[in-house]
Formats: structure tokens, C-alpha cells, sequence
């Protein structure tokens, strides 16, 4: 448990009661492209890679506009890749446009983090962004049958509570409403995903794969 979770954990178990994550029934690609635009936008993508798509989703719909795309990873093929495209910006230890991003985004990035990560990350993203900047942090949902999945598919990752999550977002002065969507897992067959969905419906779960928290800035 990191410390600031530690002194604000009163705080953070009265606020966590009222958090009520928002489901999506419909097509998660279209929530997601409606929840944020990226046209004229100073974005950073925490764990990006040519791969990302949040990078196609932002060249898609930046072409002829002003917008701005930085990104940042650990993996060293990434960073080359990141810095011959001049889109490299070291997260921790670059000031140069402190307050200045309008998004930050982490997509299937902070599960994988520690608890003193996720702390250093949250504080580090309120610096960055500048007011009424927006981090959209997306994970895995297992609230459900995914439980399972979830553990198998990686060593590292490590649970993240929703409602839990969120309430300690707002610690570091966001405040945050959490989706739940995505009725299909990419990586799995149609068969899977049906049998999947239809297996939480019955045992009374939503049928849903990812969860997302959108923190805006407030102080």
C-alpha cells in the first residue's frame, strides 16, 4: 500500500461508495472514438509503440490539423522508433511542456504497474496536464469470468478496483467517471467470445472486457 493511499484512505472509502462505473452497451470503438477527440491536441501516449492506436487514431484525425504527439515507453526498440520520429518525451524527467498536455493517455499500461508506480504516475500526469486536461487510463475488466484470463495471460499484471481505483485518482486532483464496455476479446474466436458472454450474463456479470477511467484536471 503506497503512502498517499495510506493517508487518504478515509477519504478514499467514503468517496468510492458514491463512484458508480457507467456501462457501454454498444460498440466500444465508437464510445471511444466519441470520448475523445484528438483533432489540434497536444497528446502523450504512456506505452506507445508504432502499433499503438491511439497513434492511428490521432494521425487519422490530425491530417491537415495542428495537433502534437509525444510519446513515451521503456522498451528500447520503442523509444528508437520514438525518437527518429521526433515524438519521444521522457514522462518523468522532461519539464520542457510541464501543464501543456490536453490528453494523456495509458491504454493496458497500469495493471502492469506497482502500487509506488501507480502513485508516481498519477501525481506525474496532474503536472503534465494542463487545466481541464484529461487522462484516460484503460484496463482490464474482471469483475467477471476475465478473472481468470487476466492472471493467465501475464505475470505481471496486477488487480485494479474500480471504484477503489478511482476514488484514489481524485486524491491527486481529478475527478473521474469510470466506463465499462467492450463486449468481445480481439485476441479470442468468435466461439470464445460468445461462450464468454453468454457464461457472465448467466452467472449475473456484466459481459465486458475492458474498463476505462476518465480523470479530468481540477486543481
Amino acid at each position: 500500500m503506497s503512502g498517499s493511499y495510506q493517508r487518504a484512505y478515509h477519504k478514499i472509502k467514503a468517496r468510492k461508495e458514491e463512484v458508480k462505473p457507467q456501462p457501454v452497451w454498444g460498440s466500444w470503438g465508437r464510445f471511444y472514438d466519441r470520448l475523445l477527440n484528438l483533432r489540434g491536441r497536444l497528446v502523450l501516449d504512456f506505452g506507445s509503440d508504432v502499433e499503438s492506436p491511439l497513434y492511428k487514431k490521432f494521425q487519422r484525425e490530425n491530417a491537415g490539423e495542428r495537433g502534437k504527439y509525444k510519446g513515451y515507453d521503456i522498451d528500447e526498440d520503442t523509444i528508437s522508433w520514438l525518437k527518429e520520429q521526433d515524438y519521444y518525451y521522457d514522462f518523468y524527467a522532461d519539464n520542457s511542456l510541464r501543464g501543456a498536455f490536453d490528453i494523456i493517455a495509458a491504454s493496458e499500461v497500469y495493471e502492469h504497474l506497482t502500487e509506488s508506480d501507480r502513485e508516481r504516475f498519477l501525481s506525474r500526469a496532474h503536472e503534465l496536464l494542463s487545466n481541464s486536461g484529461s487522462l484516460i487510463v484503460d484496463v482490464p475488466y474482471i469483475a467477471n469470468l476475465n478473472l481468470i484470463e487476466f492472471f493467465k495471460r501475464d505475470r505481471s499484471h496486477k488487480p485494479v478496483a474500480l471504484e477503489d481505483e478511482a476514488a484514489y485518482f481524485e486524491t491527486f486532483g481529478f475527478r473521474v467517471q469510470v466506463y465499462i464496455g467492450g463486449r468481445t476479446a480481439p485476441y479470442r474466436t468468435l466461439f470464445w467470445n460468445l461462450w464468454r458472454f453468454a457464461g457472465n450474463l448467466a452467472l449475473g456479470y456484466y459481459p465486458f472486457h475492458v474498463a476505462l477511467f476518465h480523470a479530468t484536471k481540477i486543481r
